[in-house]
């Protein structure tokens, strides 16, 4: 007789979009039909026997009990904020937010196993760019940034309570996205420079400050947000302090690349902001721009290799922490969310991190669950 068992097809979809693995790839790699697939991942009244659900769980980097229980309250896409919502792929939205979704599940889970930062962010209404200026300079008054350059944009917003990771394949198709479900998650496309990703940072701590319920990706609140992170990552009254040329004809590229490198900050950021601030003659910013067009710099910029880039170090060193004190179940992680060291790894973006240590044979083995243990402590 057949084995039956109980199955979320939700839970396939999800992980199949973050996988990045077609219908048609997943339905020829177990021996069954797109079709089939298809009806598995989103009605109720298809059941797969067991040897088909191990078989799924096996492709996709999961364990066979993944799919037995609901992921919850799965995110949306609109629930997202997209950058460029507009030019973003369909496929790339959906395997985003499956990707997010996963997050999610993730931090809550890892909640009841460490203890993260509480969070910090405060909540402002934004309604125009002179709310987004004046929350830029709120925003470094109470985190205590001071007025001088940020060193690390990734590191503010972990301190403040947010969880920051990468993208994996699906990167060269979003610039960035976050969330804000209790513990906010910020997810950047690490295939660019480091200047441009301190402002996707900045642009997403805006959308968790200030957009909270709201559905972004229009020019609106994504002028917002670019004005935020310009003005958090230089204030205007150093942008004033340091341009000191007045020049009508010549501009003082010097100036623009060291403000640049020590504000972290593209050049081309500098110079529009310049213009509009009337630093610059209309006519000086049109030739800065054609200059940045025929010297190769619309994308990447001279001295961009002097920004340091930052990195996301919460998420990974709470991992590596698990995984080193508890073992290769990283104390019961991996059970409690029906996942496979790898597919965690791949979510997280922290093969190199992670891979390395599980292939050490000196790992503790066999240790209690931390959650088990947790729950099962007396309460006082």
């Amino acid at each position: 007789m057949t084995e039956r068992i109980n199955f979320n097809g939700d839970n396939l979809r999800i992980a199949r979009l973050m996988s990045g693995i077609s219908l048609n790839e997943l339905g020829e790699r177990v021996g069954t039909t797109r079709q089939y697939i298809h009806q598995l991942e989103t009605t109720d009244k298809k059941i797969p026997t067991k040897d088909l659900v191990e078989a799924l769980a096996y492709e996709l980097g999961v364990d066979s009990n993944f799919f037995c229980y609901p992921l919850g309250n799965q995110v949306k896409e609109e629930e997202c904020h997209f950058r460029k919502l507009k030019t973003t792929l369909v496929s790339s939205r959906r395997e985003s937010a499956a990707r997010a979704t996963l997050m999610n599940k993730l931090i809550e889970t890892l909640e009841a196993y460490l203890e993260l930062p509480p969070v910090n962010f405060p909540q402002m209404e934004i309604s125009s760019l002179a709310d987004s200026e004046a929350a830029s300079i709120e925003c470094r008054k109470y985190w205590k940034l001071g007025d001088g350059p940020i060193k690390n944009m990734i590191r503010v917003a972990e301190n403040a309570g947010a969880i920051v990771s990468t993208f994996g394949d699906v990167s060269e198709k979003i610039d960035a996205l976050s969330l804000n479900r209790g513990r906010p998650i910020i997810i950047l496309n690490t295939t660019k420079n480091a200047p441009r990703l301190r402002m996707d940072i900045g642009h997403e701590m805006l959308h968790i400050i200030g957009h909270d319920g709201i559905e972004t990706g229009d020019r609106e609140t994504e002028s917002q947000a670019d004005h935020f992170a310009s003005h958090f990552l230089l204030p205007r009254a150093a942008l004033i302090r340091e341009y000191t040329s007045r020049s009508k004809t010549r501009i003082d590229w010097n100036a623009i690349y060291s403000m640049k490198v020590k504000w972290g900050i593209s050049a081309r950021a500098v110079v529009y902001r310049l213009n509009q601030y009337g630093l610059i003659t209309p006519s000086q910013y049109r030739t800065a721009n054609i200059h940045f067009s025929k010297t190769g710099q619309t994308k990447e910029e001279f001295y961009d290799d002097k920004v340091p880039l930052d990195l996301p170090e919460l998420l990974p060193s709470s991992l590596t922490l698990l995984l080193q004190s508890y073992g290769k179940t990283f104390g019961g992680l991996l059970n409690e969310l029906g996942m496979k060291a790898q597919f965690l790894a791949n979510l997280t973006q922290t093969e190199s991190s992670l891979l390395p240590l599980l292939a050490e044979e000196s790992l503790p083995e066999n240790i209690t669950s931390i959650a088990a243990y947790k729950n099962a402590r007396p309460h006082n």
